[in-house]
Parts: C-alpha cells; sequence; structure tokens
C-alpha cells in the first residue's frame, strides 16, 4: 500500500474516466463474434481491454491466460488504490486479491497441489504440505486473513468479505449501507467470488458518485469484465472453432 495519500476528488474523476471506457453490449457481441484466440486477442488489444491483453500470447496455456491477467488485476487495483486517501487505500487495495479466492479454496483441500497451482506466484509458494501448513504459510502474508478458509473454519468468500468489512474506514450510515450492499451482490456463497448481476454496483455506482464507494461499485463492474474477458480467452485456447475449409 502507498505512504502517500491521494483525494476523493482525484479519485472519483479517474475512476469515473475509466468507467466511461468499459465495453457496451455491442462490442461484446463485435469481440465474441471472433472464432479463433488469435482474432480474438487482436480484436480485443484494439479496444479498451488492450491494457489487460498486452501480455498475452495466443501461443499462451490456459493457465498462463489465466496468471497473466490475475497479475494485471492486481496492479490496477493497487493503482486505484493510490489514487485514494490513505484511510481507504487498504479497503480498495483488498479487491486485487479477489482473482485468487477460487486458488485459496483450493489450497484446503488435502490433496496434493495441481503443477498449475504451484505456478502461481502467489499462491503457489504455499501450495505445499497440508492444508494445516498451507495456513501457516498463508499467516505469513498479506493474506493472513483467509487462512481460516484454508483451515476449513470458514468459506473463502465469506472470509473475504469480512476483512472488507474490517478494512472500511468509519462513515455514515448510508455510506455504510451502501458498502453493505455492494459486498453483498459480490457474494456467490460458495467458495468463490462471482459475477450475479450488473444492477446492483450500477445503480450504486451512479448513487454514491464522488465517493470510495463509487471505486469499489467500479470495481465490482470491471470485475465482471476481466471475468468476461477471461471466459473469451480461455474458451477459444481449450476449444479452438474448426478452421475454415
Amino acid at each position: 500500500m502507498s505512504d502517500a495519500g491521494g483525494n476523493l476528488q482525484y479519485a472519483s474523476a479517474r475512476v469515473q474516466a475509466r468507467h466511461g471506457r468499459r465495453l457496451d453490449e455491442s462490442a461484446w457481441h463485435r469481440l465474441e463474434a471472433a472464432s479463433h484466440l488469435g482474432q480474438y486477442l487482436q480484436a480485443a488489444g484494439t479496444s479498451a481491454l488492450g491494457g489487460w491483453v498486452a501480455s498475452i500470447d495466443k501461443a499462451h496455456d490456459a493457465h498462463a491466460i489465466e496468471r497473466t491477467l490475475r497479475s494485471a488485476w492486481r496492479e490496477y487495483v493497487q493503482a486505484v488504490a493510490r489514487w485514494h486517501p490513505q484511510e481507504w487505500q487498504a479497503w480498495v487495495e483488498w479487491w486485487s486479491w479477489l482473482p485468487l479466492l477460487p486458488l485459496i479454496a483450493r489450497l484446503a483441500r488435502a490433496a496434493g497441489a495441481p503443477v498449475w497451482l504451484l505456478a502461481d506466484p502467489v499462491c503457489g509458494p504455499m501450495a505445499l504440505g497440508s492444508p494445516t501448513e498451507r495456513a501457516a504459510a498463508l499467516g505469513a502474508t498479506a493474506l493472513a486473513p483467509l487462512a481460516a478458509a484454508v483451515r476449513g473454519e470458514v468459506l473463502v468468500s465469506v472470509a473475504w468479505l469480512q476483512q472488507a468489512d474490517r478494512l472500511a474506514p468509519r462513515a455514515d450510515s448510508e455510506s455504510r449501507e451502501w458498502l453493505r450492499r455492494l459486498m453483498r451482490s459480490l457474494t456467490a456463497g460458495a467458495e468463490e467470488i462471482v459475477s450475479e448481476s450488473t444492477a446492483t454496483p450500477l445503480r450504486l455506482f451512479r448513487a454514491a458518485a464522488g465517493t470510495a464507494i463509487a471505486s469499489g461499485c467500479h470495481l465490482a463492474l470491471l470485475w465482471r469484465d476481466v471475468e468476461r474477458l477471461r471466459g473469451g480467452l480461455v474458451v477459444r485456447r481449450l476449444f479452438p472453432a474448426p478452421e475454415a475449409a
């Protein structure tokens, strides 16, 4: 987390600008018309998603694609956190771990870690040994609040939400309710955070304009976009369309 603090006016302007660049449905449909991974990457690269695929090559396997997107997400969220006043930075930065929740849930299983998990630069070093040993290793990192999930004491989604609530600065009752509604909109209820609807964060983004809550809404909406992008890339990598005659 940055030692320097930004300010809400600056953060709000940056977030609004980034929100305005999101692809609309017609742009998504044009992108998703690409049947081959190379075509999809080329189309995404010339869109507002270009930065997210800049380090992805059509020769990458599905796991490499997912690792690249997880890294890009963390870098983006950390940048957004630096735009904010110090009291909000830790809360915003906690969003950077969203893509790791399924991996951390996997650490709770007694079975040995698969190769793709060992290759992850964050979770890989903690994936050896038993779940108890993995939880201990996790406890020595910034992901320590999720160690209880590896021990099987709580769902990883619940652990993530509990820490987000602890990190949220003091706010008025209306803002706290906005935060609770935003967090609830992300909760899948099983072992990971998934997208259910864009309606709640989009409404809150408009209602909470000019506040840090709007930044959380932006991240919730962008998370859905990144997940949609990930799905488009991975499906085309794993199930390439037949070549035209």
